[in-house]
């Protein structure tokens, strides 16, 4: 498969297919709360929780599998025979290792959770393995507009099921038959034969995997380190308030994570020929915090009237965390970008000493600060884990590529940013928000405001939104 296509189109695909994603996953999630109730609703959750701890090594085989498909001269169907093979092992081992310890296990609220645990383990770990291969070919945008699909096939599939009264097991059919179906569709795309790998080759892609897999493991933990420790601290309700915050904040992460998921292939693919890598970093820095900035200023202008309406009164408290998750979040959209960056100079090795050493840092840090000051401090030991891992892995990614960590547009970002704080700071003191149609107008007139001060100061932003409809034109019109 040819690396055919601009990288800013890919961006494109992905980022309107992950919105879409988003808005699937949040309209469905309301059609089965309501269906399941939450005791059913709930356990699904719990299956789907497990299966995604337990293809920690599926996905970084996938890292590594993506990483060795994008280098220059690299035989594509050896690579995808590693892939398809490993996750063939690697699946059969855990479902047999579940299944041993089935009788020692007690998460499972339903019966036969462990049997569902396993069906649906094995009906997303092969899609799993070939989206990062697609996305290693340079179609990364590609493999999130295929999840997408997915998406729209799975939550009809589980409704017609659950329907004829199958409840959770309709839910986890549903999931894993919709994934699984998508396999040959993804195969059709990535339109590789499979071919025997050399020793060589294997030896290349487990060099990387046996750093990749781990790595996987400490992000998983990072991820769900925060809620953990508020749970066991101050309880489920500071959990709660923690969770609403952290969702609020997560559509400013969504441009960055499609465009860290191209950078990682892209540096890969130049690196492996020799080719200069420094401007596709920048241009990456430029955009990546293009959503987490006005996003920042929006909560920090309003954060008590986004939350209750959104959420409710009850998660009133959930405010002043929003203000600290928006920031933490604006360090994450940069740091995503330079982590692709080491990990496609092929330092897979000191991304996981990296991880490990934020992942202490964050806990440590956090349990001193949630005993002085409350479920903020949790948000602050975040923010300062998140900066310390960004500046670490900016020192370093800089010695091997001379890219500019601070672009001037993103100094532009800041300021139309700052402007938008301004007005809608004034007119939401001087209206208030009483009603959701109250919330949307103010955000959109934000919206429209950083956008305007945003292009008048820099031409960079509409130049790159011709180029991304040229390549459109270029791609599917002619």
């Amino acid at each position: 498969m040819s690396r055919e296509g601009g990288f800013g189109l890919e961006v494109s695909k992905g980022f309107v297919a992950k919105v879409i994603l988003m808005v699937i996953g949040f309209l469905g999630s309301i059609v089965f709360a309501r269906t399941l109730g939450p005791a059913v609703y709930g356990a699904y959750h719990v299956l789907v929780s497990v299966a995604n701890i337990l293809d920690n090594p599926i996905r970084g085989l996938g890292t590594a599998c993506q990483k060795r498909i994008s280098e220059h001269d690299r035989d594509n169907g050896a690579i995808l025979t590693i892939g398809l093979g490993g996750t063939t092992l690697i699946g059969a081992g855990t479902v047999g290792i579940l299944f041993v310890a089935s009788p020692y296990l007690d998460v499972f609220d339903i019966q036969n959770g462990t049997v569902l645990a396993g069906i649906v383990f094995i009906g997303l770990i092969f899609f799993k393995i070939l989206q990062p291969l697609i996305s290693g070919t340079g179609h990364f945008g590609t493999s999130i507009v295929l999840d997408m699909v997915r998406s729209i096939f799975t939550i009809p599939l589980q409704l017609f099921l659950v329907s004829f009264g199958l409840g959770v097991a309709g839910m986890v059919y549903g999931l894993a038959v919709a994934s699984l179906a998508m396999v040959p569709i993804s195969l059709y795309v990535l339109n590789t034969r499979l071919s025997i790998p050399s020793r060589q080759t294997v030896r290349d892609v487990l060099s990387y995997a046996k750093f990749s897999i781990p790595n996987g493991f400490i992000g998983s933990a990072y991820g769900q380190l925060d809620i953990l420790l508020l749970g066991a601290v101050l309880g489920s309700g500071a959990s709660g308030q923690y969770k609403i915050a952290l969702q609020l904040s997560l559509p400013a992460t969504l441009l960055s994570m499609v465009m860290g998921t191209g950078l990682l292939s892209e540096v890969s693919s130049r690196e492996s020929q020799d080719k200069e890598i420094a401007q596709q970093v920048t241009n990456n820095v430029v955009f990546a915090s293009l959503l987490a900035i006005p996003m920042f200023f929006g909560a920090l202008a309003m954060p008590e009237s986004i939350v209750v309406t959104v959420f409710g009164s009850e998660y009133r408290h959930a405010a002043p965390l929003l203000v600290g998750l928006m920031i933490y979040q604006i360090i994450r959209t940069q740091s995503s970008q330079i982590s692709s960056v080491i990990e496609g100079i092929d330092r897979p090795d000191l991304m996981l000493y990296l991880n490990g050493v934020t992942l202490v840092v964050n806990l440590t840090l956090g349990i001193a600060l949630v005993y002085q000051i409350g479920v903020i401090g949790v948000v602050a030991a975040t923010i300062v884990a998140e900066g310390t891992k960004f500046g670490t892995m900016t020192a370093v990614a800089r010695k091997e590529v001379a890219y500019d960590p601070l672009p001037r547009p993103v100094v532009y970002e800041a300021i139309a940013g700052g402007v938008m704080f301004i007005v809608v700071k004034m007119i939401h003191q001087w209206w208030g928000v009483a009603s959701w149609f109250d919330l949307l107008a103010l955000v959109g007139l934000g919206a429209v405001i950083y956008a305007v001060v945003l292009v008048s100061l820099s031409d960079i932003f509409m130049h790159t939104a011709r180029q991304i409809l040229s390549d459109a034109r270029a791609q599917y019109l002619t």
